[in-house]
């Protein structure tokens, strides 16, 4: 037990290193030539980052030659190719139905007029998968911002019943565009008709993450950008505000006031814990990943165990992390000494068998398993068998087995849905909130472009007895949805619940 914890003590001790200098490459790859079938790169020394780690500084005076039609058609071209190959999801999506999105974008993808308008283009096209894990991301300096405004505006939205509220703005502007404002407009058009053009190019699961991805960026575009915002504010009066799209910088963030307890920070937080009347203590986890949340649950255990006789766990916002380590913390809240994290399988090709099965039918597979796989190989469909994801940890671990609430929401996902998955089975734990993420799976990267890139979904996760999570998410045992009225006088409904259950 102890070897164990020392290993993963060292983990968290390396999760909380800063990148080191040796790790920052002195030249980038940019601005590609094709010729022929050949391409052509060049190299050119960039700065470093600047001493704090912000990007944005070190990198401002850097330009970049746009891309060519060229290039974007072969960026086009690899990511179809990619995806199409890899995806965990294909046989569901469809094999024709990606061939024909992507023949309808080779013209339009070369005519675009810039980088910024290929790249939402490009979005688009990836968004269509309907699948949080599968992505394209640009690694450019594109100067643009969802946040920060000229003049000393900074402005968070979230989705709330349906409206697009103004969850925390910059405390200067806060009389102008208090917390709890709805946007109304966006230059001139409906709120709902800009979140429609958003949301096409918002890669997510299901339709509610797509929503509230796309309420986050409502208002990110290029560093400029002008924009005329409606408001109307929690007494009833109406305000428009001229916005500029600025470029952030976290060393003069202006201070803000956020609706209760709903500031970005405080939703994203780590760890936190907090005790509440009949020792019940709350343990916010804000990720899984091995570092700095597993060392600050491991210096607070000892104090937990000994006093907690109910426990609620937080898991809203919970969006990163290792599977391992989801099982690890499960692991200290149960006398279970397996847990199973769900099952999966993943796309699979062999050459051999494709060649074999390129003259087949599917009437030709009937009973003849030797064709069936040779077809399914020509025909992209074939996958591995299902495996069973199994932790195993010792008996003479530290536990604490109580009386357990575990919260949730759409932006619960990826190793805390593995972590509810494995939790199913313990009956002393009930889930409270709304509906996860549906969001899980082993992502392989590719690089499109220097400085485009793009991951996809190569895992297709299910529960442990067979059900499918993915694209649908993961619905509590208690659901319980947040009001406006609610988060302007201070209370978290899902929170309220939990004590109530627990009671």
């Amino acid at each position: 037990m102890m070897k164990k914890l020392c290993c993963l003590m060292v983990l968290a001790a390396f999760g909380m290193l800063p990148e080191a200098d040796a790790q920052e490459p002195a030249m980038h790859t940019v601005g590609i030539e094709i010729k022929g079938d050949t391409m052509i790169y060049r190299n050119v020394s960039v700065p470093r980052r600047h001493p704090a780690g912000v990007r944005g500084r070190a990198w401002a005076g850097y330009s970049h030659a746009p891309w060519s039609a060229e290039e974007k058609l072969f960026a086009l071209s690899k990511f179809w190719m990619e995806t199409k190959r890899n995806y965990a999801f294909m046989d569901r999506f469809g094999a024709r139905t990606w061939d024909s999105l992507y023949m309808s974008l080779i013209g339009p993808a070369q005519r675009t007029r810039d980088d910024a308008e290929f790249y939402r283009l490009l979005q688009r096209f990836c968004a269509q998968l309907g699948n949080e894990q599968t992505f394209v991301r640009q690694t450019r300096d594109f100067p643009q911002s969802a946040v920060c405004f000229e003049d000393g505006w900074v402005l968070r939205l979230m989705d709330v019943g349906g409206r697009v509220t103004v969850s925390e703005v910059s405390r200067d502007k806060a009389e102008i565009v208090p917390p709890g404002s709805e946007v109304v407009e966006v230059d001139g058009q409906r709120v709902e008709a800009r979140l429609e053009e958003v949301m096409s190019r918002v890669s997510a699961s299901t339709d509610r993450v797509r929503r509230r991805i796309a309420v986050d960026e409502l208002l990110l575009d290029l560093i400029g950008t002008s924009h005329e915002v409606e408001f109307r504010r929690p007494d009833g009066t109406g305000v428009c505000v001229h916005l500029v799209n600025r470029r952030a910088d976290p060393s003069q963030m202006p201070e803000c006031v956020s609706l209760p307890g709903r500031s970005w920070e405080a939703l994203r937080e780590d760890f936190r814990l907090e005790w509440y009347p009949d020792d019940v203590a709350y343990l916010k986890i804000g990720s899984f990943r091995p570092g700095r949340v597993f060392k600050a649950f491991h210096d607070a255990f000892p104090e937990v165990t000994a006093r907690a006789r109910k426990l609620i766990i937080d898991l809203r916002f919970n969006e990163r992390g290792s599977n391992y380590m989801a099982a690890e913390f499960l692991s200290h809240l149960t006398r279970d000494t397996v847990l199973c994290g769900g099952m999966w399988r993943t796309r699979i090709y062999d050459a051999s068998l494709s060649s074999w099965g390129a003259g087949a039918v599917a009437a030709d597979t009937v009973n003849n398993a030797r064709v069936r796989t040779a077809y399914q190989h020509y025909n992209d469909e074939a996958f591995s068998e299902f495996e069973r994801s199994e932790y195993r940890f010792p008996p003479t671990r530290e536990v604490l087995v109580v009386p357990t609430a575990i919260l949730v929401n759409d932006a619960t996902s990826s190793a805390a849905e593995i972590f509810l998955d494995m939790a199913a089975s313990q009956p002393h734990m009930t889930t409270v909130g709304a509906t996860t993420s549906g969001s899980a799976g082993a992502v392989a990267f590719y690089e499109l472009l220097p400085g485009l890139g793009c991951g996809i979904c190569t895992r297709e996760v299910r529960h442990s007895d067979g059900r499918e999570f993915v694209g649908r998410g993961i619905a509590p045992d208690v659901a319980v949805e947040d009001t406006l009225e609610e988060m302007m006088s201070g209370r978290d409904a899902a929170l309220e619940k939990a004590l109530e259950i627990l009671r």
